[in-house]
C-alpha cells in the first residue's frame, strides 16, 4: 500500500503489519467467546454490539447467545443495537479486566469504565431520547454530570450529557454547572444499561413509559440536582 526490490520488501512488510494490527482487537476478543459469566454480566444489556476501533477502523460485531458470544467480521448498522468507537488502549483493557470470567464489583467497574461513556452516547442517539416530548415527560435535564464511582471510591470516571437543538451531546469528563448529578456504583449503572435497552429494543409508548416510570424512581437514590449539592 505504500528502486524495486527494495521498494516491494517494504511494501509487503508493512502492508503484513498494518493488517496484523488490523485484525487485532477482534483476535483480542476471541478469547471471551465462550466465558458464560461474562455473557451473564452482558445479559440484557445487548444482542448485538458493534465495534470500531479508532486507530485501525477495524470493525467487528459481537453478537450475545445466553451463555456464549459469537464474533463476525464488519458492521451491518440496522441490524445492530449499540456502535461503539473505542480506541485499541479501550478494547485490551476491556479483555484484560474480564480475561478471568468472574466479574466482582471491582471487575464490573473496570468493564463499565470503558463502555460506561460509548454506551451512553450509543443509546442517546435512538430519535426517542432526542424528543422534547420524552425529555419532558420524565423531566430530564438538559446539563447532567455522570459519575462511575468504583467500589472503594478511589476512581471515578465521569461524563457530561448537554440537550441543544434536540440533540444530546456526550462529553467526557465533567463540563460547566450541571442541572443534575448523577452518582453511580458499577451496578447502577448496568441496571440502567438493562432498562433502557428494553425500553430501545421493543421501541413502543408503553415500553418507553415503563422505562420513564423506572427512571424516575431510579434517578431519587443515585442523583441530586444542583440545588441539593
Amino acid at each position: 500500500m505504500r528502486t524495486f526490490i527494495l521498494c516491494s520488501l517494504f511494501l509487503v512488510g508493512t502492508v503484513g503489519a498494518s493488517m496484523a494490527q488490523k485484525e487485532e482487537a477482534a483476535t483480542l476478543w476471541e478469547s471471551l467467546l465462550n466465558k458464560q459469566e461474562l455473557a451473564q454480566y452482558f445479559s440484557g444489556i445487548f444482542e448485538k454490539m458493534a465495534f470500531v476501533i479508532e486507530e485501525t477502523d477495524e470493525r467487528f460485531t459481537v453478537g450475545h447467545h445466553g451463555d456464549h458470544f459469537t464474533l463476525s467480521k464488519g458492521i451491518v448498522e440496522n441490524e445492530v443495537d449499540y456502535l461503539v468507537r473505542l480506541k485499541m488502549e479501550n478494547v485490551k483493557n476491556l479483555i484484560h479486566h474480564s480475561a478471568d470470567g468472574e466479574i466482582d464489583e471491582g471487575e464490573s467497574f473496570r468493564i463499565m469504565a470503558v463502555l460506561f461513556t460509548p454506551l451512553t452516547e450509543a443509546s442517546l442517539t435512538n430519535p426517542t431520547m432526542t424528543k422534547p416530548l420524552m425529555r419532558k415527560m420524565a423531566g430530564i435535564e438538559n446539563h447532567i454530570h455522570v459519575n462511575l464511582i468504583s467500589p472503594d471510591t478511589q476512581d471515578t470516571v465521569s461524563h457530561t450529557l448537554i440537550y441543544l437543538n434536540k440533540e444530546w451531546t456526550v462529553i467526557p469528563g465533567r463540563h460547566g454547572n450541571a442541572k443534575r448529578t448523577f452518582n453511580l456504583a458499577p451496578q447502577d449503572a448496568v441496571d440502567y444499561q438493562r432498562n433502557v435497552f428494553i425500553a430501545l429494543k421493543a421501541h413502543t409508548m408503553k415500553a418507553w413509559k415503563e422505562f420513564k416510570k423506572w427512571y424516575v424512581k431510579w434517578r431519587v437514590n443515585v442523583s441530586v440536582t444542583a440545588a441539593k449539592e
